[in-house]
């Protein structure tokens, strides 16, 4: 790979944030010549300052620590880090001129990921930082899709509460032009109650995946289940009407393979109503309610969510699938 190739592939990656904790200059020279080109770097003299500058809100990503400085070494300064919240995952390599095999015990018994020895090796401070950077980010991936698993639906897999409310507040302050979707089935209490709930089951899984075949086509997409018979889809503004209006004609399409012969051919079936009384019901349809961000002055999740609530109801009044939109500044 020539040097341009090189270079593009670094600006398209992300770059890592590294800091370069030492009270000798030319270790700080040293240092910042072998990484600058491959990485952002912060360079801290002293120990106190490196603290001040991962507080007030510069957090690298990780930190290549010296054991001995004035004031306060780098033994404080790893323990500072480790026992502060915001901090304690950053991986931390100490560098030492202490050679002895009880320094560098000592120094990963303070939650050190690694130990370099000076003077430095420089293909060797290259493999370390890139491989605890390496490491780091794919224990961050795992602890993000372990979170992403236990908040998911467990019967679809999808996203929930908390990944629709992050993903709306992202949108919001992103300004994205993207259209929220509120997803309801109708009457599907009344098919639960004739066809039993692993049916009901059945049509719940059909919805999600129909939603996620019909995703695929879209860019820049999301969907999510709120629980129960409730969807969330995120669309890009361009192309929500579309989407909704194909969408519902697969539904009506497909759902009837959930019903008896007899009762598609009557278009209804007969199930117990909330007071405990025979009643007919329609074939399960589906309300949307679009709120469309690029077209709206919403600043706050829970005002989304509100305008999502109302426009639901007013779906569901015009019967059938059916979607209503909120593009009101």
């Amino acid at each position: 790979m020539n040097d341009p190739q090189r270079k593009e592939m670094r600006m398209t990656e992300k770059r890592h944030i590294i800091m370069i904790v030492d009270d000798e200059p030319l270790n700080l020279k040293l240092l910042s010549g072998l990484l600058r080109d491959d990485y952002t770097l912060i360079a801290a003299n002293s120990g106190k300052k490196a603290l001040k500058i991962i507080h007030s809100g510069k957090i690298p990503d990780l930190i290549l620590l010296d054991i001995m400085m004035p004031e306060i070494d780098g033994y404080e300064v790893c323990r500072a880090l480790k026992d502060n919240e915001k901090t304690k995952d950053i991986p931390i390599i100490f560098i030492s001129a202490m050679n002895e095999a009880d320094d560098e015990e000592k120094g990963l018994s303070y939650g050190a990921v690694d130990y370099i020895r000076k003077p430095f090796v420089p293909s060797i401070v290259r493999a370390r930082v890139n491989t605890h950077l390496r490491l780091s980010d794919s224990l961050s991936e795992l602890k993000r899709l372990y979170k992403y698993a236990l908040e998911s639906n467990p019967l679809t897999g999808l996203p929930g509460n908390n990944a629709i409310m992050m993903r709306v507040n992202t949108a919001l302050s992103n300004k994205e032009p993207v259209c929220v979707l509120y997803l309801d089935l109708d009457n599907f209490k009344a098919y639960n109650d004739k066809y039993g709930f692993a049916m009901g089951d059945k049509i719940i899984l059909f919805t999600a995946e129909l939603l996620s075949q019909q995703m695929e086509t879209v860019s820049k997409s999301f969907l999510a289940h709120i629980g129960g018979d409730d969807f969330f889809a995120l669309i890009p503004s361009d192309d929500y009407v579309n989407f909704v209006e194909n969408f519902i004609r697969e539904f009506d399409n497909q759902v009837k393979q959930f019903y008896s012969f007899e009762d598609i051919r009557k278009g209804k079936i007969v199930s117990i109503n909330r007071s405990g009384e025979k009643q007919e019901f329609p074939i399960i349809t589906i309300s949307i309610a679009c709120v469309d961000l690029k077209e709206t002055s919403y600043t706050r999740y829970l005002e989304v969510n509100d305008a999502c609530t109302a426009l639901k109801k007013l779906a569901k009044q015009q019967g059938g699938s059916s979607y209503f939109s909120d593009r009101r500044r």
